[in-house]
């Protein structure tokens, strides 16, 4: 069983070569929609608790709150647990980081190459693509130095980089796959997402909301 996490700039498909991946290996499929569906169903029973008054959506997103951040990781702990899963974005990488069972995959392409298809894909110039890549690079950086302190960028976190700026989506499949397969059996003794506890409740809120193997 392996869990891979997915984090990826905007542009370089990174989303449907995770969705790609995942129905190719036959694994589950969480991103950062499945993920909010989870906090928000189990996050507003834990909420409750801590507020004087029903929870707006607003207060479950709040970035400055550490209870949305110790929600998120343990929704992201939760799906990882599982085994044989694709978690795409939401800093998943920061929150499985060490794990032995655990693959955490960088998606990258030039600028030139990501501002082309944003370009393409949202019908809009050259310029104003570059302007949306730089802006999307600064949020998701954003994401993970206020979440997890670390920096997004930094390709050294991650066990496998891919780019994706000269090679179609089966190349970069290939080599997830590759490396994945290849990957070493863990030592019994070794941090791994398959002994990570999760609280019994959570579990089935993943459970009821994953996406399906045969529907990844």
């Amino acid at each position: 069983m392996a869990v891979i996490t997915i984090s990826r700039q905007v542009g370089t498909h990174g989303a449907r070569i995770a969705r790609a991946l995942a129905k190719d290996l036959g694994y589950e499929f969480a991103d950062k929609s499945l993920i909010n569906k989870v906090i928000r169903q189990y996050g507003l029973t834990r909420l409750n608790l801590l507020y004087d008054h029903k929870p707006k959506i607003w207060e479950l997103f709040d970035q400055n709150s550490t209870v949305t951040v110790e929600m998120m990781n343990q929704t992201i702990a939760a799906i990882a647990a599982r085994g044989n899963v694709v978690i795409l974005g939401r800093g998943g990488y920061q929150v499985l980081a060490g794990m032995a069972d655990v693959l955490n995959v960088f998606v990258k392409a030039s600028d030139t190459a990501r501002a082309r298809r944003i370009s393409r894909r949202n019908e809009i110039g050259p310029e104003e693509a570059a302007q949306l890549v730089k802006a999307d690079d600064e949020l998701r950086a954003r994401f993970v130095r206020l979440f997890y302190g670390a920096d997004w960028a930094d390709e050294s976190a991650y066990d496998l980089v891919v780019d994706t700026s000269d090679a179609p989506d089966a190349e970069a499949i290939a080599q997830i796959t590759e490396a994945v397969q290849t990957m070493p059996k863990p030592a019994p003794q070794s941090p791994q997402a398959a002994h990570l506890k999760v609280d019994q409740v959570l579990a089935e809120t993943v459970a009821k909301a994953i996406i399906p193997r045969d529907q990844g």
